[in-house]
């Protein structure tokens, strides 16, 4: 059973605040890489293959003017969880961030690993979570920066190395991110780690202004953000539990689960 995530970080929607979503199986170092970003051990994290991360969690922090929101979500792409508990989690991820919608989708992958074809499509599903065009707010995050220089190697030689070249599937995930990627040493020094946080906001931006100045959004984070502007308005609306737990509107799973059953639908006609 899921446990309660204690919590009293929303996000605020303010203009200079970034919204990010962290995606990825267990055991690549996501949950470490969001506390690369929040400068602080947020979200808890160890070495086991079994995932840490059981329900959305949500973490903030401020640098450079900016105000970085995240949330660690649980291995979407290969949990293990109950039906009921996926819908949930998803559902939460959503309601999270849906006002107005996140800037970014960080895909974190141990570039170490074995990659099967297999896996690469699990990869490409997210898509069926979000919709297609969260593709153009991704970028894959390469972990164990630490190993490969100790390798002797940049990330870039690295890539050059794997089998099959292109057609590799993190060489193919490259390329149907278009080419956006950052490696990170989740063990570095502060100064190392806010390099990388200073990079991201760069790319980030720079990724924001190919797509028109927009976070993502489609047509579930639009309608969560007007139930909860609604929920505000009469003031019924408390995001969070008296345990200290998120609340979901009643309404979320199925504005969000209804979109998604939609996507998966259309993937098989």
């Amino acid at each position: 059973m899921a446990t309660a995530r204690k919590t009293n970080v929303v996000a605020t929607g303010a203009l200079n605040e970034i919204r990010m979503i962290l995606l990825g199986r267990t055991g690549t170092g996501k949950s470490a890489f969001g506390n690369t970003i929040l400068g602080q051990e947020t979200f808890h994290h160890d070495n086991s293959p079994d995932s840490v991360t059981l329900v959305c969690k949500p973490g903030a922090r401020e640098f450079d003017g900016k105000r970085l929101f995240v949330v660690d979500t649980p291995g979407f792409l290969d949990t293990n969880m109950l039906e009921e508990e996926l819908n949930t989690e998803i559902s939460t991820s959503y309601q999270m961030t849906a006002r107005p919608g996140p800037h970014v989708f960080f895909i974190v992958l141990d570039p170490m690993a074995r990659y099967t074809p297999q896996e690469y499509a699990a990869f490409t599903s997210f898509t069926k979570i979000f919709g297609a065009k969260a593709v153009d707010h991704t970028i894959i995050i390469f972990t164990q920066g630490d190993r490969l220089s100790e390798s002797g190697k940049n990330i870039e030689q690295y890539l050059k190395t794997l089998k099959g070249g292109s057609e590799h599937p993190i060489n193919k995930l490259i390329n149907q991110f278009q080419g956006r990627y950052v490696a990170v040493n989740n063990r570095g020094k502060s100064e190392e780690k806010n390099s990388v946080v200073k990079t991201l906001i760069n790319m980030i931006n720079e990724m924001l202004i190919k797509n028109g100045g927009e976070v993502y959004t489609n047509d579930a984070f639009v309608e969560l953000a007007h139930e909860i502007d609604v929920a505000e308005s009469r003031e019924i609306y408390k995001p969070f539990n008296p345990d200290g737990s998120f609340a979901l509107l009643p309404q979320t799973k199925a504005i969000v689960i209804d979109g998604y059953i939609k996507r998966m639908s259309n993937r098989r006609t």
